[in-house]
């Protein structure tokens, strides 16, 4: 089991450290071919020196995207997506970033392998036909998180393809090592990183390797002013909503202990952490005057996921940080219902806010994050 406070672990790092400064270290982090620190590092521009930055910057944050599948049988929309997010695509544009987990593999055509039985009733393989990305695109999501179990659903050729069809519409893929791990974004004057990390995933940013973590941050930490990190782990369903703050599992795999992850990330430099996996809303913490949110659960998930009771809870996360410290300033909840075959709608009873701010009062009681019934996010002063 990972930790990340306790002393075996201290003991690991200054091990690490003692192997950095004589040269030889040979984790997978600092192994990153050349060619990738061309493409990243050497390819930013320096914005000006003499910038004047604004007082705020918004962030907007969805959780789970699987917007159709044509495997094993087909499912997607009659008008093929457009009218999915026309509930809330104003709320994600009006964001200067929108961020969405991409929980599915996006191309067009059969090439890639499955290792699952495609005839199984239980066989949850996702392939989004490629015009879906523009539909997410055209909702102002700005960056998806590749970063979770179903990138890999059609082995590396499914993963280039899905990227090619991310790319090809102007959003910016994160999360898969040595392919996409991070998306520099500027927005009015503000260099923004993106990173994505995922539990037990082939090929992704791991959520239990704090070796891997701490270069991932501190590298993009050192790229811009303000780090956003998100990780798609715990253990899914209803029964597991609330934070345990020790390692989960499901199906036999160690799905991450969330609560150290967030508040390592952040000690090491994270702006901001927000969650999703479990399939359902999770609370939320300020953290030395950062937002985590645990998990945001399904937010467009229309065909071939649970979206009964509070896994249709669809909450959309949108807040207000300072963009010289990174701290929180004001946020909102918006509340989405999924329905079947259509997308997240809006709901007045703001459901899934009620339940987010039910969680963090459960979870985080001296939290000085408050969430008020129509899900306005506030921090209170001590």
């Amino acid at each position: 089991m990972l930790s990340y406070n306790h002393k075996p672990y201290l003991i690991a790092l200054a091990l690490a450290l003692v192997t950095l400064s004589l040269g030889c270290s040979n984790t997978k982090t600092n192994n990153l071919p050349a060619k990738e620190k061309i493409e990243i590092e050497d390819t930013i521009k320096p914005l000006p020196a003499n910038r004047t930055m604004p007082g705020t910057i918004s962030l907007a944050f969805v959780g789970d995207v699987m917007m159709g599948t044509n495997v094993p049988d087909t499912f997607v929309t009659a008008d093929r997506g457009a009218t999915l997010f026309a509930e809330c695509d104003t709320i994600l544009k009006n964001a200067d970033i929108a961020i969405a987990n991409l929980e599915s593999t996006c191309y067009d055509g059969s090439a890639g392998e499955t290792k699952k039985n495609l005839k199984s009733k239980n066989c949850y393989v996702f392939r989004t036909p490629a015009d879906h990305a523009k539909r997410l695109a055209d909702a102002g999501i700005d960056a998806v998180n590749m970063a979770n179990n179903h990138s890999n659903d059609f082995g590396d050729i499914g993963r280039q393809l899905t990227i090619n069809s991310v790319k090809g519409v102007g959003m910016q893929p994160v999360g898969l090592r040595d392919l996409c791990e991070c998306a520099i974004i500027d927005r009015n004057g503000v260099r923004c990183a993106y990173l994505g990390f995922a539990a037990s995933c082939k090929g992704t940013l791991d959520v239990n390797d704090s070796t891997e973590i701490e270069a991932m941050v501190t590298k993009y930490r050192k790229l811009a002013d303000i780090l956003i990190v998100t990780f798609h782990g715990g253990a899914e369903g209803v029964a597991h909503q609330h934070i345990t703050h020790d390692m989960e599992m499901f199906l036999g795999e160690e799905r991450g202990n969330v609560h150290d992850f967030a508040h390592y990330c952040i000690d090491l430099g994270a702006d901001i952490v927000v969650g999703h996996g479990p399939h359902v809303p999770r609370a939320m913490e300020l953290y030395k005057g950062h937002l985590i949110a645990y998990s945001l659960g399904n937010f467009c998930t229309p065909y071939r996921v649970n979206i009964k009771g509070v896994s249709g809870y669809a909450p959309l996360l949108r807040v207000n940080i300072n963009p010289k410290d990174g701290k929180l300033q004001s946020g909102r909840i918006y509340s989405f219902l999924q329905r079947y075959a259509a997308g997240p709608r809006r709901d007045n009873t703001n459901a899934a806010a009620l339940n987010i701010r039910q969680l963090t009062r459960e979870d985080f009681p001296n939290t000085q994050l408050h969430i008020d019934k129509n899900g306005i996010l506030s921090i209170l002063i001590e």
